[in-house]
């Protein structure tokens, strides 16, 4: 499994009674959560992301996570004191959920270079997944708001260091010569996806960016061909 040995599954974050992310920073004191307590934070976490993708995440307060959760407000406090621990818990559930989805889909294509070659259609699946698209704004958000960027940094540092390794993975079981050549035209296809996806929910009739978009995934097998070519 492309994923497998380095990164535990989304089901087991979930499933898990664990330290909630500010308290593995040192942020905060730790407290173990109970199978009940683990139930009720994905539920508010679960909400978060709704309404960050219905609302954006600018326009999402906790009132409405409180609704959309249909708990109290203080059982959502109880498990998120502020709505920076929220949204840095929502952050680090919707990354693991994009990347579980990803190696389910890279897993399902038997083929290990046509694994690597569709890999742009594999992230646009799973970044325009409710996981993705939540992600997508809290990151945007953050590009202005030192205080979440902040906060997010220790999630961000550890699940970087998976992706690169993920990155690798592929390249290598691909075939590609030198798989570290390919890891930062993996970062820039991550990047351009996010980018373009902004632009296809705009309008997704608009004839340049589906014209983007298919350009996005020939350039990509291009490359990968020329790689595995040198090998």
């Amino acid at each position: 499994m492309i994923f497998g040995t380095i990164l535990p599954s989304c089901r087991t974050m979930i499933d898990s009674p664990e330290l909630t992310t500010l308290e593995r920073t040192g942020r905060m004191r730790p407290r173990k959560l109970t199978r009940r307590g683990a139930d009720v934070r994905n539920r508010i976490i679960g909400a978060m992301i709704s309404c960050v993708v219905r609302s954006g995440f600018d326009a999402t307060t906790v009132e409405h996570v409180m609704a959309e959760a249909g708990l109290s407000r203080g059982s959502v406090l109880h498990q998120f004191p502020t709505r920076l621990e929220l949204t840095v818990a929502t952050a680090e559930t919707a990354m693991r959920a994009v990347m579980a989805d990803a190696e389910g889909r890279s897993a399902a294509i038997a083929d290990t270079f046509e694994r690597l070659a569709q890999y742009p259609a594999i992230m646009w699946e799973t970044h325009t997944a409710d996981h993705g698209l939540a992600l997508t704004d809290i990151l945007l958000a953050a590009r202005w708001d030192t205080e979440l960027a902040h906060a997010l940094l220790p999630v961000t540092s550890g699940i970087e260091l998976q992706i690169n390794q993920t990155l690798l993975t592929l390249a290598s079981e691909a075939g590609l010569a030198d798989p570290a050549a390919f890891v930062p035209h993996g970062w820039l296809l991550l990047a351009s996806t996010r980018g373009l996806i902004i632009e296809y929910k705009l309008d997704a009739a608009r004839p340049m960016i589906l014209a983007a978009i298919q350009t996005m995934h020939d350039e990509h097998r291009r490359l990968c061909e020329r790689l595995r070519l040198k090998k």
